[in-house]
């Protein structure tokens, strides 16, 4: 049996897409990379309206949206829908775990963040609105403003009124609002209702 492992170039130039600047580090990376940016490769949820990129990401998508399949924290009482978000969770709340930029003093809890703050705050990358002269400095920003401005998306909650512009905001919604999850600070007493308030919390009450 071939090993898993054996597309993996030990040279660390990776496998280059010859349609952009993205390389991949494996072969398999590669090819789904081509057929989710380049060839329109999607693969819909025969359940809801949506599309996902990959295999792998639709049936994450099933299990968390239909199957209700959760994976709780051992140590706290979140329950994140993936795998990959528990392990995150872990890193950043519970492990201490932080990616320091180079250029300044700010530290992300993830590599991907890190890449973003890079991207935007020190190599002055933007993502230009096709529609308006709106800029972002994310690619999921510039998706967020086009659903939200240009196509009237919105994403009601189905236990009230409630709806908002992005898939993000209703989760915090429903954290907050429905499930009574809450970020305790580690510091003091406060427990915030998102991540976003806690890091605010931390930077004016413990930072300042």
């Amino acid at each position: 049996k071939r090993s898993k492992h054996k597309d993996v170039k030990p040279d660390g130039i990776g496998y280059p897409c010859d349609q952009c600047q993205y390389a991949a580090t494996t072969a398999c990376s590669l090819k789904r990379h081509i057929q989710a940016k380049h060839e329109g490769i999607r693969y819909p949820c025969d359940q809801c309206q949506y599309a996902a990129t990959t295999a792998g990401s639709l049936k994450l998508h099933k299990e968390a949206k239909h199957e209700g399949i959760r994976y709780p924290c051992d140590q706290c009482q979140y329950a994140a829908n993936r795998p990959d978000d528990l392990k995150r969770h872990k890193e950043a709340k519970h492990e201490g775990i932080r990616y320091q930029c180079d250029q300044c003093q700010y530290a992300a809890t993830t590599a991907s963040n890190l890449k973003l703050h890079k991207e935007a705050k020190h190599e002055g990358i933007r993502y230009p609105c096709d529609q308006c002269q709106y800029a972002a400095t994310t690619a999921n920003d510039l998706k967020r403003h086009k659903g939200a401005k240009h196509e009237g998306i919105r994403y009601p909650c189905d236990q009230c009124p409630y709806s908002t512009t992005s898939a993000g905001n209703l989760k915090q919604h429903k954290e907050a609002k429905h499930e009574g999850i809450r970020y305790p600070c580690n510091l003091c007493q406060y427990a915030a209702t998102t991540a976003a308030a806690l890091k605010r919390h931390s930077g004016a009450k413990h930072e300042g």
